[in-house]
C-alpha cells in the first residue's frame, strides 16, 4: 500500500493555498468568456451550465464537510480538486470555441511537411489500421478512455493518500489545457483528417471516433456559421497540439513511482497516443506537440507548488520575527 502523505495544519494550509490559486484562475476564465461573448455575436446557452453548477456546488460542499466538520484530507482533496477541475473544464471548453473564431491562417501544410520529414504518412498509417478491423476497434476503445482516466487518476491517488500528487496532476491538466488553447489560437490547425479529407469509403472502413462531420464544427466556427455555445455537447476541436496526448503523458507521470499502477497506465496511454492519428484525425506533429505540452505543464505545476510553499514559509518566518 502506498505511504500516506503527512496531514498537518501546515499541509492543509498548503492545500487551501493551491486551491485558491486554481479558483482564481477559473474565475478569470469565466470573466474572459463572458466578456468575449458579450462583445461578439456568440450566444451561450445558460441551461447547459446548470448541471455543472449543481455538481461543482455539491462537491464543494462535501469538500468543506471533510475539511471542517469531519476532517479527512484525502476525501477533501478528492472532492475539491474534482470540483475545481470540472469548473475549469467548462470555462476552458467555452474559451477553446471562442479562440477558433479568430480565424488565424491554418498551419496544416507545414505540419504535413514536418510529418513527411519524419517519414510519417497519415493516409498510410490509417490504411494499415483499416486493413485490420480488430486494430481499429482497439484504437477506438483506448482513445475514448482519456477523460475517464483523468477522473480515475484523481480518485485513485486521493484514496491512496497521495494528495500532493493529486493537486499537482490537476494543476498540470489545467496548465496543459491553457497552453493548448493559446497555441491553437495562434497556430490553428484542422488536423490531418480535416485537411486531407479522404473519401467516404476510406472512412467507412474503420469508422473512427472523429469523422469529417465532427470536424465540420471547427470550420463552421471559423467562418461564422456556428455561434451557439453549449456545454451539453462539448467537443474537442483543438488539433494542434493534441490534448489527448497531453492528458496521456500527464496521467503516466502522475502514476510514476506508484508501484504496480504505473505499468498498466503506461501501456494504456502509449496505446492512446498511437490512436490519436486514427481516431482523432491528428498529424504526428500534433501528438508530439501534445507530449511537449505535458512536460511543460508538469514543470509549471511544480513551479506553482514551490512558489506557494515558498510564500507560506516566508509568511510563517515573518510571523515569528
Amino acid at each position: 500500500m502506498a505511504e500516506l502523505e503527512a496531514t498537518t495544519p501546515v499541509h492543509r494550509q498548503r492545500i487551501d493555498a493551491v486551491l485558491s490559486v486554481k479558483m482564481a484562475l477559473v474565475g478569470l476564465l469565466i470573466a474572459i468568456d463572458a466578456q468575449w461573448i458579450w462583445a461578439t455575436d456568440f450566444v451561450f446557452e445558460p441551461g447547459s451550465a446548470v448541471k455543472v453548477v449543481v455538481v461543482v456546488s455539491g462537491l464543494t460542499f462535501i469538500s468543506w464537510l471533510y475539511a471542517v466538520r469531519r476532517p479527512v484530507e484525502r476525501f477533501q482533496v478528492l472532492c475539491a480538486e474534482t470540483a475545481v477541475l470540472l469548473a475549469f473544464s467548462a470555462a476552458a471548453a467555452v474559451l477553446s470555441v471562442l479562440v477558433i473564431s479568430s480565424n488565424m491562417p491554418l498551419i496544416d501544410d507545414r505540419l504535413i511537411t514536418f510529418d513527411a520529414a519524419l517519414g510519417f504518412d497519415w493516409r498510410a498509417y490509417v490504411e494499415f489500421v483499416n486493413a485490420r478491423p480488430w486494430l481499429g476497434q482497439l484504437s477506438s476503445m483506448v482513445y475514448v478512455t482519456s477523460l475517464s482516466q483523468v477522473a480515475l487518476t484523481i480518485l485513485a491517488l486521493s484514496l491512496l493518500g497521495r494528495t500532493r500528487r493529486v493537486q499537482h496532476f490537476v494543476t498540470a491538466v489545467m496548465v496543459g489545457a491553457l497552453v493548448s488553447i493559446l497555441v491553437s489560437a495562434l497556430l490553428p490547425a484542422a488536423g490531418a483528417l480535416g485537411t486531407i479529407r479522404p473519401p467516404a469509403d476510406f472512412m467507412a472502413l474503420n469508422r473512427p471516433i472523429i469523422d469529417l462531420a465532427y470536424k465540420q464544427a471547427f470550420f463552421d466556427i471559423r467562418d461564422g456559421a456556428s455561434r451557439l455555445i453549449s456545454l451539453d455537447q462539448p467537443q474537442g476541436l483543438i488539433a494542434f497540439p493534441s490534448y489527448h496526448c497531453t492528458l496521456s503523458v500527464l496521467t503516466m507521470m502522475a502514476f510514476r513511482k506508484v508501484r504496480i499502477w504505473f505499468w498498466p497506465v503506461l501501456v494504456l496511454n502509449l496505446a492512446v497516443i498511437l490512436s490519436t492519428p486514427i481516431d482523432g484525425g491528428h498529424h504526428l506533429a500534433d501528438a508530439l506537440a501534445g507530449i511537449l505540452v505535458a512536460f511543460f505543464a508538469w514543470k509549471m505545476a511544480e513551479a506553482l507548488s514551490a512558489a506557494v510553499e515558498g510564500r507560506r514559509s516566508h509568511r510563517l518566518l515573518a510571523s515569528r520575527v
